[in-house]
C-alpha cells in the first residue's frame, strides 16, 4: 500500500484567537508517495507548482525519502488567501515521511514539529484535529456550535503572510492586551455555546486586524456588508487575503455573497465561498 493523506484547509487568527484559534474547513490537499522515478505531479489550485517551493517535497528531502518515491499531490485550497493552504502542506508531508517509513503517526508530535516548521499552531492544529482548534500547552479540540457556520468572500489576488506578519506591532498599550484576551476568552464561549453576542465581541481583533485591513481593498464595506447579510461577526482569515465571516447555517450563502459582491465593487474582484467546518483533520489512505 503506498502512503497517501487528506489534509484539510484551515482558516485562523479567528478575530481576538489571533495565532492561537483556528478552524479546519471541507476544503482538501491529497497527496500520495508512488513508488519508482520521476518528477512530482501536481493538480488542482497546485497545477504548475515547481516542486522546489512545495513544502510537502520540502520535508520529504529534509527526511531523505524524496529517493525513490514520486508524489502526486492534489488540492482544492486556494493559495495565499489565509486559508492554511500551507499548514495543510507541512502536515502531509510530515505525514507522508511518517508512513513511509513505515511508523504510527503521533499527532501530538506533528503538532510540534509542523508548528516549529510553519509557525501556525492555528493551522497546523486544524489541519491535524479537525474542527475548532485552540492553541493551548496540550492540543485542545473543542466543540463548535452546531448553528455556527463559514461565510468566505476570497479574492483573485493573493497575500504575502511575510508582509501581512511585517505589518504586526512589536509592543501593545496594557489595555490593548487587556481588550484582546477579554474579547477571546468571549470567543471561545461563544464558538462553542452559538452565542452570537459573545462571537461578535470576540471576532473584533485589536492586534492584527486594524494593521493589516488596508492590505484588502474594500475591507470594511464587505465588513458592514457581511454584518448586514447576518454574519455574527467579520474578520481576515489568516494573514488574508480572504475574509471571514461566521453566521448561522441558512444566512452562509447571503454572508459571502455580500462580502464579495462589496470586495469586487470596490476593486478588489472577489467570489463567495461557503465550506463545511470540517469535523476530522489528517486522514490516512
Amino acid at each position: 500500500m503506498t502512503p497517501a493523506v487528506r489534509v484539510p484547509a484551515s482558516t485562523s487568527n479567528l478575530g481576538a484567537g489571533f495565532d492561537c484559534v483556528g478552524l479546519a474547513l471541507d476544503l482538501w490537499l491529497q497527496a500520495r508517495l508512488v513508488q519508482g522515478a520521476g518528477p512530482p505531479t501536481y493538480g488542482g489550485t497546485l497545477a504548475g507548482l515547481d516542486p522546489r517551493h512545495d513544502l510537502i517535497a520540502r520535508q520529504l528531502d529534509a527526511t531523505g525519502l524524496a529517493g525513490g518515491w514520486r508524489l502526486t499531490v492534489h488540492s482544492d485550497i486556494p493559495v495565499g488567501k489565509g486559508l492554511g493552504s500551507s499548514g495543510a502542506a507541512v502536515v502531509a508531508g510530515l505525514a507522508l515521511a511518517e508512513l513511509a517509513r513505515g511508523a504510527t503517526l503521533d499527532r501530538e508530535r506533528l503538532l510540534a514539529r509542523g508548528t516549529e516548521i510553519e509557525g501556525h499552531p492555528d493551522n497546523v492544529g486544524p489541519a491535524l484535529f479537525g474542527g475548532l482548534f485552540l492553541a493551548s500547552q496540550h492540543p485542545a479540540r473543542l466543540d463548535l456550535a452546531r448553528d455556527v457556520a463559514v461565510a468566505l468572500a476570497v479574492p483573485e489576488r493573493d497575500l504575502d503572510t511575510h508582509a501581512a506578519r511585517a505589518r504586526l506591532p512589536r509592543e501593545v498599550p496594557r489595555e490593548v492586551a487587556i481588550a484582546q484576551a477579554s474579547r477571546a476568552a468571549a470567543l471561545i464561549l461563544g464558538l462553542t455555546q452559538g452565542d452570537a453576542a459573545l462571537i461578535a465581541y470576540g471576532m473584533d481583533d485589536q492586534i492584527a486586524v486594524p494593521y493589516r485591513k488596508d492590505l484588502i481593498p474594500g475591507f470594511e464595506a464587505a465588513v458592514a456588508a457581511g454584518r448586514a447579510a447576518g454574519a455574527y461577526g467579520v474578520t481576515i482569515s489568516g494573514a488574508g487575503s480572504a475574509l471571514l465571516g461566521l453566521c448561522p447555517p441558512a444566512g452562509a450563502a447571503a454572508v459571502a455573497g455580500a462580502m464579495a459582491a462589496a470586495l469586487t465593487a470596490a476593486g478588489n474582484p472577489s467570489r463567495p465561498l461557503t465550506p463545511a467546518v470540517a469535523a476530522t483533520g489528517l486522514s490516512v489512505g
